[in-house]
């Protein structure tokens, strides 16, 4: 028994190691996005994300969540559009980062009207 419990602590800092390694080399924004699909929980997409800055606004039922990755002065946004939780949706844009500024610091505001069909349903909105 005491030899399975070193093999599990063996597996656990192997796989603590490759995460940590991992982390200096995070994929785009954009790249993260492609693995995003209609239908998926906000949980979800809250883990493929956690890695990146990101920001939420709420307006009724719907949520907006933006994550962002810098390339030197250039930044990729990526906005996921969520009803119920649920996505229904997303849009990216790109942005310079000024002065070495970090991502996170240069978020749009969500402007509402620029949401997918059924978020603006959602909101009423035409």
């Amino acid at each position: 028994m005491l030899g399975e419990v070193g093999m599990g602590r063996g597996i656990c800092i192997g796989v603590l190691s490759a995460a940590i390694a991992g982390c200096s080399g995070i994929p785009d924004a954009s790249d993260v996005s492609m693995n995003i699909h209609r239908g998926m929980s906000y949980e979800e997409v809250f883990v493929m994300a956690g890695a990146y800055e990101m920001e939420q606004e709420f307006k009724g039922g719907a949520t907006a969540l933006q994550f962002c990755s810098g390339k030197g002065g250039g930044t990729e946004f990526v906005i996921v559009w969520f009803v119920d939780n649920r996505v229904e949706g997303l849009t990216e844009y790109e942005q310079e980062t000024p002065g070495g500024k970090r991502c996170g610091w240069v978020f749009e505001e969500v402007d509402w009207a620029l949401a997918p069909d059924e978020v603006r349903a959602e909101l009423f909105i035409q």
